[in-house]
C-alpha cells in the first residue's frame, strides 16, 4: 500500500481565497453597475474601489504575498462568464495586485507604500486600456486619436495646448485617485481593528457547496491541437494584415472566422452587442474624415476609410479569436498539468473561493440596491464577514474525504477485486452507494461496459465499441448519455448522506477530461467526508489524485494487496 497524505493550504492561501472571493464579487457587481449606467472613467472608479478594499485587508492580515495570490484567484474567478474568459479585466486585476504587492515589498507596509502602490495600480488601468486598444486596432489608432485631438482643440480655439499637457493631466488624475483609494483603505482597516468586537466575528456567511461556477460544461470538448490552431491563426492573420498580401489576409480571416463560428458557439457574443458596432462606425468614419484631412484640406479620405475598415477587421479577428482561445484555456488537461507543476494550492484555493462567491454576490447586490448605488456597500461589514469566512474555510478545508484507490493494469481484474470487497462489506452491514463498470465480452473480446448500481443492482449499457452517432465518442467507445446521467444521479450528494462508503468504478480519461462523473466527483469531494473507493488504472492514478480536492489517499495495487487488506483500511476510515 502507498499512502499519499493531503497537504492542507497555508494561512496565506486561505486568506487569499477569502479576499479573492470578496474582490471578485465587488468586481462583478460594481463592474456591471458602472457598465450598465455608462459612467465615464468606470475603469478608474472600479480600480479605486479595488485599491480601497485591498489596502483595508492589509491592515487586518499582514502576510507577504497575500495580495498577489488574491489577485490570481480573483482574476481566474472572472472566467465564470459562460461565453469565454474575460481576458482584459483578468489581466487588469492581476496587474493591480502585482503592483500593490511590489511597492509594498519595496517600501514596506506603511501609508507611503500603500499610496504609491495604489497610484500605480489605478494608473495601470489607463495603460491597460491603451494597450488593449492598440491590440484591437493597431498603431493606426494612435494617428486617428492625434488627428481627433487636433480637430477638437481647433474647434475650441485651444491649439496652444499640447498633447503632452493633456496626457500629464490625465495621468495626474489617475495617480491622485489611486492614492486616495489607498488612504481610504488604510483608514477603513484601522477603524475596523479599533471598533470590532467579538460579535463582529459572528457574521453569517453561507457557502454554496453545490455551486457550479467552476465546473466545465458537460457538452464542451477541448483539444490542445485546437488551442495551437487558434494561437497560430490569430498571429498569422494579424501578420498578413500588415503586409501587402491583401487577398491572403481576407481569405485566411474568413476561413478562421468560419471555423470559430462552427466550433465555438459563443464566439460571436461580443459582436452581437450594439456597443461594438457603435465603436465600429465611429472608428471607420473617424478614419475616413480625419486621415490626413487637415494636412491636405480634404473632407473625406478613401485611404482613411480603408484604414478604418482594416482596423475594425483586426478588432473582429481579435474578439472572435480571444473568445475561442479562452474556451480552450479551460481545458481540464491544462488544469491537470498546472496542478502537477505545483499549482495545487491555487486550485484548492479557487474551489474554496468559488463556494463563497454566490453568497457575496447576493449580499452585495442587496446592499447596492437598498442604498441605490455604490455607497450601500460597507467595507467595514465586508472585513467582518471576511474573518468569519476565514474561520469557515479553516474548518471546511480540513473536512475532505479520504480515498482508497484500487489500481492495476487494463483487464487485470480491478472491478472483480472491488466487487469482492463490496460483497464482504455488505455482509458486515456497511452502507454503500456507487456503481461498477462491468465489462461486456463477445467471443472473448471486450466490446463495452455495463453500469451496475450497487444499491439497486440495476444495469444499463454504459458504452460500446459499436458505432452510434447519437452517443458521445471517447477513445474507441460510444458512451450512453442515460448511463452517465444515472451514474451522476447515484453520486448526487442528496443520496449519500447516510452512506459509509462511496464506490466509483472507474475514474478514467473521461473524468480527467472534464466529462463522465467529473462534476459529481467535484461536488462530493467538496461537500462530503464519506470515504470513497475509486477504481483507477495504474497509468492514471497520479493524475486522478491531483484532479480533485481530496484528503489522504491509500493506493492498493491488486497484484500486491489482498481483499482483506483493503477491507480493513475501509473499516478503519468509516
Amino acid at each position: 500500500m502507498q499512502i499519499i497524505p493531503s497537504k492542507p493550504l497555508s494561512q496565506t492561501w486561505l486568506k487569499a481565497s477569502v479576499i479573492g472571493s470578496i474582490w471578485a464579487s465587488v468586481e462583478i457587481i460594481l463592474g456591471s453597475f458602472l457598465h450598465n449606467l455608462k459612467i465615464p472613467l468606470s475603469g478608474m472608479i472600479l480600480s479605486f474601489i479595488s485599491v480601497w478594499l485591498l489596502i483595508s485587508f492589509l491592515q487586518v492580515w499582514k502576510e507577504n504575498g497575500l495580495i498577489m495570490r488574491a489577485g490570481i484567484i480573483c482574476a481566474l474567478m472572472k472566467s465564470i462568464s459562460p461565453s469565454a474568459l474575460i481576458l482584459g479585466p483578468m489581466i487588469g486585476i492581476f496587474t493591480e495586485a502585482i503592483l500593490i504587492e511590489l511597492f509594498i515589498l519595496m517600501l514596506g507596509k506603511n501609508l507611503i507604500g500603500y499610496m504609491i502602490g495604489g497610484a500605480f495600480a489605478v494608473l495601470a488601468t489607463l495603460i491597460q486600456k491603451l494597450v488593449s486598444l492598440l491590440i484591437l486596432y493597431g498603431f493606426d489608432f494612435i494617428k486617428i486619436l492625434s488627428d481627433l485631438y487636433l480637430f477638437a482643440v481647433k474647434q475650441i480655439d485651444l491649439e496652444h495646448l499640447s498633447p503632452t499637457f493633456l496626457i500629464i493631466l490625465i495621468v495626474f488624475i489617475y495617480i491622485i485617485t489611486g492614492m486616495a483609494g489607498a488612504i481610504a483603505g488604510y483608514t477603513t482597516g484601522l477603524k475596523y481593528l479599533k471598533t470590532k468586537s467579538f460579535s463582529d466575528h459572528q457574521h453569517e456567511v453561507v457557502l454554496n457547496t453545490k455551486n457550479k461556477l467552476s465546473e466545465n460544461p458537460i457538452n464542451q470538448s477541448y483539444s490542445l491541437i485546437f488551442l495551437l490552431i487558434n494561437l497560430f491563426s490569430i498571429g498569422a492573420i494579424l501578420f498578413l494584415m500588415n503586409t501587402p498580401h491583401f487577398i491572403a489576409a481576407i481569405v485566411s480571416s474568413i476561413t478562421y472566422m468560419g471555423f470559430c463560428i462552427l466550433k465555438y458557439k459563443n464566439s460571436l457574443k461580443r459582436l452581437k452587442k450594439i456597443s461594438f458596432w457603435v465603436s465600429f462606425m465611429i472608428i471607420t468614419f473617424a478614419a475616413a474624415f480625419l486621415w490626413n484631412g487637415f494636412s491636405h484640406g480634404a473632407f473625406f479620405s478613401m485611404d482613411g476609410l480603408i484604414i478604418g475598415l482594416k482596423m475594425n477587421a483586426r478588432a473582429i479577428i481579435i474578439v472572435i479569436g480571444f473568445a475561442s482561445l479562452s474556451v480552450e484555456l479551460k481545458n481540464p488537461v491544462i488544469k491537470s498539468l498546472l496542478y502537477h507543476r505545483g499549482f495545487a494550492s491555487l486550485y484548492q484555493s479557487l474551489s474554496l473561493a468559488f463556494s463563497a462567491l454566490p453568497f457575496f454576490l447576493s449580499n452585495l447586490s442587496k446592499s447596492k440596491n437598498k442604498k441605490k448605488g455604490i455607497s450601500g456597500i460597507s467595507f467595514h461589514g465586508l472585513l467582518g464577514q471576511a474573518e468569519a469566512l476565514l474561520n469557515i474555510f479553516e474548518k471546511e478545508h480540513l473536512l475532505r474525504p479520504q480515498v482508497v484507490i484500487i489500481t492495476g493494469e487494463i483487464h487485470q481484474g480491478k472491478t472483480t477485486f472491488a466487487q469482492k470487497i463490496v460483497a464482504d462489506l455488505h455482509e458486515q452491514k456497511i452502507r454503500i452507494a456507487g456503481f461498477f463498470s462491468v465489462g461486456i465480452n463477445e467471443n472473448g473480446i471486450r466490446t463495452g461496459f455495463n453500469l451496475v448500481d450497487i444499491g439497486s443492482s440495476r444495469q444499463i449499457e454504459l458504452c460500446s465499441d459499436k458505432k452510434n452517432e447519437k452517443r458521445l465518442k471517447f477513445g474507441r467507445y460510444y458512451f450512453n448519455s442515460d448511463a452517465i446521467s444515472l451514474g451522476n444521479e447515484i453520486l448526487n450528494a442528496n443520496n449519500l448522506s447516510d452512506k459509509q462508503l462511496i464506490v466509483i468504478d472507474e475514474v478514467g480519461h473521461l473524468e480527467l477530461n472534464g466529462q463522465g462523473w467529473n462534476n459529481a466527483i467535484e461536488n462530493i469531494t467538496r461537500i462530503s467526508t464519506v470515504p470513497q473507493l475509486w477504481i483507477v488504472r495504474k497509468s492514471l492514478v497520479q493524475k486522478s489524485i491531483r484532479r480533485w480536492n481530496i484528503g489522504d489517499v491509500y493506493i492498493y495495487d491488486i497484484s500486491e494487496s489482498t481483499v482483506i487488506d483493503v477491507e480493513n483500511k475501509i473499516k478503519e476510515l468509516k
